[in-house]
């Protein structure tokens, strides 16, 4: 039995709250035909946005993703309001002649849930035409997003479907029989991919990001509405803040793993303002494979964990055992990061081992890719990862080993991180295990440290880097039986786009001895 062949919304009832950032000044470039997403921006000349070349998959899909009306909202004029319906309508008339990418399920998603958050702006003094072709839309992003599960095998999208449809039924006149059957769909879907620890299946914090700024405006449409969220969205809201609380970096920016790029730093303080969970941040996410070591204001956060699974590795990136540094508010050793382009749109190179502060072999990476329906997912990575923490009176020490390599070379990496109890030293070990056959420089075992852009680098001896914070904080790099070299590196996770830096060499003079490094901060 169709269930979509029973509901016929007759009105819409609210209009739940939009946490994404809004800028107002947006709305006046959106009015004179500017169009800037994804890092790519467009001028219409006076044409609809629709109708011109879009510049790229991810610029394509934030257009008709309709996130942008929360800045047409934020214009808060009627000139902006007429703006946003213009824009509606031109869109609702497409119809058949809207692009594939329209049509896909995390578009359609997107766009569902941005009608029914924006539906007071563009309904207000609405003509009864608008009022009805507005609710029209929306069944039929309904009765596009129940066929999600047909259309990609991707469960980050099947979620939004199952949230959007949730949503829906919450919002409008007619809904009921939507809301309690897709309300349960999600609640159990957020049980199996929210693990215990509050990580996502796909090992990407940005997913957790997101979900959040959808399921906590659920969260309030379900009060609004006098009734009770679902028990797995409750659940999955508290499990996800402290993990992402473990994941954030003093400055307030989430670590750079799985395809987590800039960190909108105020809508993550709403997150936390939203949920009641003081005090430190976790140390560990065992099911989810991360580690943070903290002292006296040093912060490293490790990557520990598996390849997720093949389905959800379209953001997953080769950096197992990689890490994080950061000290007081300021981030040293960082991964080059995702740009904002988002996923799909992620080159190879920035997937790589080689983009992360982890060791790599023969200059290859740890997992092996492959390209399908336009996603470059992991085929296959390291599984077995193997972990022991302790704690010293010189700190703590992460243990670490993975057979990314094994399959190919017949070892695996070892790799130690320690943070000095101080706060003002870290240190690490690097190594194969067995030793490899051929173990030259050149081809050998080599680990990158990249640096954050405000950091500056400068050779001081052979083996010996001397870095040099914003904010004049002195640290100096050695390295032990490896050659240390600097290179020229890329950070892709900037809110103003990518930017030039710099990133340590680290190469072993033989890769079953291994090197061995520290990085200490200079006294004053």
């Amino acid at each position: 039995m169709n269930p979509f062949g029973r509901f016929q919304p007759t009105s819409f009832l609210f209009a739940p709250p939009d946490l994404r950032t809004a800028d107002p000044t947006v709305a006046a470039e959106i009015y004179a035909g500017q169009f800037a997403f994804a890092g790519r921006s467009v001028a219409t000349n006076g044409a609809s946005p629709f109708a011109v070349p879009a510049p790229s998959a991810s610029w394509e899909e934030a257009l008709y993703g309709f996130g942008w009306l929360r800045h047409l909202q934020a214009g808060n004029s009627a000139l902006a309001r007429d703006n946003a319906r213009t824009l509606v309508s031109d869109f609702l008339a497409r119809g058949s002649q809207r692009p594939a990418i329209a049509r896909q399920p995390k578009v359609a998603a997107r766009r569902l849930i941005a009608f029914l958050a924006h539906s007071a702006m563009l309904l207000d003094d609405a003509t009864h035409g608008f009022y009805q072709s507005y609710l029209g839309a929306v069944r039929s992003e309904a009765k596009l997003l129940r066929t999600a599960r047909s259309l990609t095998d991707d469960p980050v999208v099947h979620l939004d479907a199952a949230l959007a449809l949730t949503l829906l039924g919450l919002c409008v006149e007619g809904g009921a029989g939507l809301e309690r059957r897709y309300g349960r769909l999600l609640s159990d879907m957020l049980d199996v991919q929210v693990l215990s620890d509050g990580g996502h299946l796909s090992r990407n914090p940005r997913v957790l990001v997101d979900l959040m700024l959808d399921l906590l405006p659920l969260r309030s449409t379900y009060a609004a509405r006098g009734a009770e969220a679902p028990r797995g969205v409750i659940s999955a809201i508290d499990r996800i803040v402290p993990h992402l609380k473990m994941m954030r970096h003093p400055d307030g920016s989430i670590a750079l793993f799985n395809g987590m790029g800039a960190s909108q730093v105020d809508a993550l303080a709403t997150i936390f303002a939203s949920h009641d969970s003081r005090g430190r941040a976790a140390t560990e996410a065992p099911y989810t494979g991360y580690q943070r070591l903290e002292a006296n204001g040093a912060v490293l956060i490790a990557d520990t964990g598996p390849a997720p699974p093949f389905a959800l590795s379209a953001d997953a990136m080769a950096g197992c055992l990689s890490f994080e540094f950061s000290h007081g508010r300021e981030r040293i050793i960082v991964n080059c990061g995702a740009p904002r382009g988002g996923s799909g749109e992620v080159p190879v190179e920035l997937k790589s081992t080689a983009a992360h502060n982890t060791p790599s072999f023969a200059d290859t990476s740890s997992c092996a890719f492959i390209s399908l329906n336009g996603q470059i997912r992991i085929l296959h990575g390291p599984r077995a990862v193997t972990l022991a923490r302790s704690t010293s009176a010189q700190g703590e020490t992460l243990d670490l080993c993975h057979d990314g390599y094994r399959k190919r070379y017949g070892f695996d990496i070892r790799r130690q991180l320690a943070v000095g109890l101080d706060g003002l030293s870290i240190r690490g070990q690097e190594s194969c295990s067995p030793a490899p056959r051929s173990p030259g420089t050149a081809d050998g075992l080599v680990t990158r440290f990249h640096l954050h852009p405000s950091v500056r680098a400068e050779p001081v001896t052979a083996n010996e880097v001397r870095l040099v914070t914003a904010r004049g904080a002195v640290w100096h790099f050695t390295g032990t039986d490896a050659e240390v070299t600097l290179d020229d590196s890329m950070f892709f996770a900037g809110i103003e786009g990518p930017r030039r830096t710099r990133q340590i060499v680290l190469r072993a003079f033989d890769a079953g001895t291994g090197s061995r490094w520290q990085m200490r901060r200079a006294a004053g």
